[in-house]
């Protein structure tokens, strides 16, 4: 889950914050006292929720920001976050239909209550192995900058967090032994990619770990039909007997499940 919070009080801000994280501890969750920076971050991520104090010590109250956000984000949930009680206040602000209302000091129970109960349906990171390797953001493929990133990520994540080096990354991607600068320096941007692209769907860019010049990926961070299936859930798709069918290097695995 992607979530920003803005309030002026950075205090009230690193309390909800704290809070998210404990609850979502896989998620992106971010804190800013400055309009201009949540705005900036609202404009380049894909936030799930996002909570509005009324008073932001500015020009602009929360009411017109939460209006200004549903009008630019119409699948951006808002809630508002504020030290109001007042009946005057919350009527005006479930007006503009935000996902919920929560009176400082809030609890855990309230914040988790709240989230159960949101307006738009979050959106997941799936990643599929059975059939064709495919990365989906809700129900949409996720694109990536590079076009070399998913296969590496397919890579990775058939290795099952054991750790690759570049020298084995440069082989997949250029069947070659030489070694060069720009060959490391091309690896490098594609592990960049992939963690950009994934933190945008609130992914933390931990999921790849760098170890001198080895990568790996965390695979608690995913929500992998691959791994599931590992871990002993029954997945539906596994029964086609077919693995990340795109990709020549998957045989062993795939001979491996299906004994093919």
């Amino acid at each position: 889950m992607v979530t920003a919070v803005i309030d002026d009080e950075s205090l009230a801000v690193s309390a909800l914050i704290r809070k998210l994280k404990k609850l979502d501890p896989n998620g992106s969750h971010e804190g800013f006292v400055r309009l201009p920076d949540f705005m900036d971050y609202a404009d380049n991520n894909d936030i799930d929720v996002a909570f509005v104090d009324l008073d932001l010590g500015g020009t602009l109250n929360g009411i017109d920001l939460a209006r200004h956000l549903s009008e630019k984000f119409p699948r951006m949930n808002i809630m508002i976050y504020t030290g109001h009680a007042e009946a005057d206040y919350k009527a005006e602000a479930l007006s503009l239909y935000v996902s919920g209302y929560l009176v400082k000091p809030v609890t855990e129970e309230e914040l988790s209550e709240a989230l159960s109960h949101l307006r738009h349906p979050i959106k997941e990171l799936r990643v599929q192995c059975f059939g064709h390797f495919e990365v989906f953001y809700g129900t949409t493929p996720l694109r990536f900058d590079r076009k070399d990133s998913k296969e590496v990520l397919a890579y990775l994540i058939d290795k099952r967090g054991a750790m690759v080096s570049e020298d084995e990354l440069r082989w997949l991607l250029f069947k070659e032994e030489e070694d060069g600068s720009e060959k490391r320096a091309y690896i490098r941007n594609i592990i960049y990619d992939i963690r950009k692209t994934l933190s945008r769907c609130g992914v933390p860019k931990e999921i790849v770990a760098n170890t001198k010049g080895c990568y790996s990926v965390d695979r608690s961070m995913l929500r992998c039909d691959f791994y599931d299936f590992l871990d002993g859930v029954n997945v539906p798709a596994a029964k086609l007997g077919q693995y990340m069918e795109q990709y020549s290097w998957a045989a062993p695995v795939r001979n491996g499940l299906f004994g093919k």
